[in-house]
């Protein structure tokens, strides 16, 4: 009865470090491409991704095509590089924009201007407060 008792403690100790490990890194594939949150960085690659993301200081890179992302809190450097995607991040301090037709809305910015520090490359590119 001891031995049952010590291999289901193991037991429950590894499942808790496997699933906090699936917290930390996740990835999803598609036939669109890919999308990962590894640790506090985000990146999306594909076509068509839908998805949401939580954030706390790290950086997201979007790249492909007809993207829409939200990334609720807060991302130190956002990179979208690509053709018609869009980003919703509620605070932000550097945008970088590739592409066409990329549009970044955010709530706020810890600049001291209020708005995040801006690199846009292309055509009809755009970054605005919402």
């Amino acid at each position: 009865m001891n031995i049952m008792k010590k291999t289901l403690i193991v037991s429950i100790l590894f499942i808790g470090i496997g699933l906090t490990q699936a917290q930390k890194n996740s990835k999803a594939n598609s036939e669109f491409g890919t999308s990962t949150q590894k640790g506090k960085n985000i990146e999306i690659d594909g076509v068509g991704h839908n998805q949401s993301f939580s954030s706390d200081g790290g950086n997201a890179t979007v790249s492909g095509v007809n993207n829409v992302v939200t990334i609720k809190g807060f991302a130190a450097k956002l990179e979208v590089s690509g053709s018609g995607n869009t980003i919703y991040v509620d605070k932000v301090t550097r945008v970088v924009l590739e592409g066409t037709t990329n549009k970044v809305f955010y709530k706020e910015s810890p600049t001291k201007t209020g708005k995040p520090n801006t690199s846009i490359t292309g055509v009809g590119n755009s970054v605005q407060k919402k």
